[in-house]
């Protein structure tokens, strides 16, 4: 028994950081199309976080789902997927920040300076991330309680 729960906490740190750094790279192209179309800082730093939050509940849930709808769980084979998946999207990130981090520099540098320049809203700059960390573990929390809930 106790190596299954320690598999089941395997699983969920492994799924956890291999769903948030998939999200943090969606976070990350999306913040480089806000500097490329020259939207105002403000709008996205709201636009980033929501999507960022959206991002982790969504796969969170299907995660959940797909775990649900599984009869037979080789906990071994979805912890190397998840690490494996994890791994490749901190090479995809490496190499996104190494090479369209400096296209987007050099090609869009008005539109970088101005971006970074203008954070003039503090309750957007300081409050939504909080909201927005708040507000995300509220939402896995309800998610993870009705997948709970529905077990029984």
């Amino acid at each position: 028994m106790l190596k299954k729960d320690f598999s089941l906490i395997g699983l969920g740190i492994c799924s956890w950081i291999a769903i948030v750094s998939l999200a943090y790279t969606l976070q990350i192209i999306s913040i480089d199309l806000f500097i490329i179309n020259n939207i105002d800082y403000d709008y996205a730093n709201v636009i980033q976080h929501f999507l960022y939050n959206f991002i982790i509940v969504v796969l969170y849930y299907i995660f959940l789902k797909s775990l649900k709808d599984i009869r037979y769980l080789n906990y071994k084979k979805v912890i190397k997927y998840l690490i494996v998946s994890f791994v490749l999207i901190q090479v995809l990130q490496f190499l996104y920040a190494f090479y369209v981090g400096d296209y987007i520099y050099e090609n869009y540098n008005e539109n970088w300076k101005s971006f970074y320049d203008s954070k003039s809203n503090l309750f957007l700059s300081i409050y939504v991330p909080i909201i927005g960390e708040l507000l995300r573990y509220i939402c896995i929390a309800i998610v993870f309680y009705q997948f709970y809930k529905n077990q029984d």
